[in-house]
């Protein structure tokens, strides 16, 4: 994951809270010091016939106020508005300001889930407001609310340090050293990551705030529970280590926290890129909106990733998906507008996909796309690029142009690895040709020529392939620029080719 956007203009909101602390603490005394007296000259008057008024009742306070309002209903309504008023000072604005601070962080686009950001906007959630003290690394944790359904939770909060630099500091549970443990009662157990989770560190105040995505705990609903952050993740220069911490919570969930999952069965095939594929199911939560579909399941080997373990060849579909994702310094995940992509459209709005779940795992043969909260369920659109439109309902019909030729989609993926394509003039296809007739057993893959790589005659790219299947891109490389202008002058060729693979 490893994600690093900073906010080079996020203002400081806690300097307006201490403002505010400061307005409201003269004006308490000042209102307290006056309500003392009219209190002082009422239970004068009253003393005789109300003796049980004692002299720690003058201590202001919500409660004792109650009580004395019940039982004693001589005193003014003056009075009674005065003590509302200090009680409004008292807890109303400090937490109102607290809660604009954190709703302002996760409610921006620097949180790159649009779950969350809409779930906040929309009051969702179990507000939590704990604060707990890492006194041996210097860091405050905030945790700030709490929302989960079927299939995830979120857990909002930040962590802040006055003398630690939290910059490359992650609570990354999808791919770090850190985890998080459910305790209920004498149960303990792990919970698993939903997703990469949404992370923003504000270089100016030097906090992190996280938004963490992890297994569904709704089952423990009015249960008490405790939630158990444990290690940070540090990734820098040297690599990944670990801060050894535990991170506590202690809650009761709230129905407040819950929010329900609503699966609607669709079963309608389609063809994309000579592909075929289904939209099994849809399901909408106040967090989320997943398409499941399966996918074609070819027989075709694994293919073995840089860490020496297997890798899945990714369909048509997904990378048609992946195709409108940009990384943002600033903002995460972005979408690209210059892109096409896979999108949904709910109540003739655009609904963009959460590209930080891009790593949810469906069951076998099933890919799962995941998009933002839509507005209206019933109205509801898949939209495939510009040629598929497919209704998220068991009687809309599906509307399909014509698929074009495959060039633009080459272009945009070249593109996107920084090559440029040019036809090959009729002397390079001749030199092709000589080529492949004279190394053919080197390949074990039908390969066919489609143009050759622009402006990198000089570097030390041999060719470049693309799979049909998969649309993966790959590179042949010498060591050096100098040694690929040998290899390419014993080959024959003056040019760098791009290859289409028909594996």
């Amino acid at each position: 994951m490893k994600k690093q956007y900073e906010d080079t203009e996020f203002d400081n909101p806690l300097k307006k809270l201490n403002s505010d602390l400061m307005w409201n603490k003269t004006k308490k005394q000042e209102l307290k010091n006056r309500i003392l007296v009219d209190i002082e000259n009422l239970e004068s008057n009253e003393r005789n016939k109300y003796s049980s008024i004692s002299t720690h009742s003058k201590k202001v306070n919500v409660s004792t106020f109650n009580k004395r309002s019940t039982l004693y209903k001589r005193f003014s309504l003056a009075i009674v508005v005065c003590l509302i008023i200090v009680s409004t000072f008292i807890f109303t604005p400090a937490l109102a300001v607290i809660q604009e601070v954190y709703d302002k962080i996760f409610s921006s686009k620097h949180i790159d889930d649009t779950g969350v950001r809409t779930a906040i906007t929309q009051g969702y959630g179990q507000a939590v407001d704990q604060t707990f003290y890492d006194e041996k690394h210097d860091i405050t944790v905030h945790f700030e609310s709490v929302m989960t359904d079927d299939k995830e939770t979120k857990l909002l909060l930040t962590f802040q340090s006055k003398k630690t630099n939290l910059k490359n500091y992650y609570l990354d549970i999808f791919e770090g050293v850190t985890s998080i443990n459910l305790i209920v009662g004498n149960e303990q157990k792990k919970l698993d990551n939903v997703g990469w989770g949404s992370r923003y560190y504000d270089s100016k105040e030097n906090k992190v705030a996280e938004a963490l995505s992890f297994k569904s705990i709704k089952e423990y609903e009015d249960q008490d529970i405790r939630l158990e952050i444990q290690n940070l993740t540090i990734y820098d220069a040297n690599g990944t280590s670990k801060v050894q911490t535990i991170w506590p919570l202690d809650i009761k969930l709230d129905k407040s926290a819950i929010s329900e999952r609503e699966t609607v069965e669709i079963n309608k095939e389609f063809t994309f890129e000579k592909e075929t594929y289904k939209i099994k199911q849809v399901e909408f939560s106040q967090l989320e909106t997943r398409v499941v579909v399966s996918t074609p399941t070819p027989d075709r080997d694994p293919i073995p990733d840089k860490d020496g373990g297997q890798g899945r060849v990714m369909s048509k579909l997904e990378h048609k998906f992946l195709n409108a994702r940009k990384i943002d310094k600033k903002y995460g995940y972005i979408v690209d507008d210059k892109k096409s992509g896979i999108f949904l459209k709910s109540a003739a709005e655009k609904v963009e996909p959460i590209f930080s779940k891009g790593e949810v795992e469906g069951a076998k043969d099933e890919y799962i796309m995941i998009f933002a909260p839509v507005k209206d369920r019933q109205d509801c659109i898949l939209e495939v690029g510009d040629d598929i439109k497919i209704p998220l309902n068991k009687s809309g019909t599906i509307e399909k142009q014509a698929e074009g030729n495959e060039k633009p989609n080459i272009d945009a993926l070249l593109a996107e690895n920084g090559f440029t394509a040019e036809q090959l003039s009729n002397d390079e296809m001749k030199e092709m040709d000589l080529y492949l007739e004279k190394f053919p057993k080197e390949f074990s893959i039908d390969r066919t020529v489609i143009g050759k790589v622009k402006n990198h005659e000089n570097s030390k790219v041999l060719e470049v392939s693309i799979s049909q299947t998969s649309g993966m891109l790959s590179e042949v490389q010498a060591l050096n620029a100098e040694d690929a202008k040998i290899a390419r002058k014993e080959d024959g060729l003056s040019f760098i080719p791009i290859y289409l693979t028909h594996d």
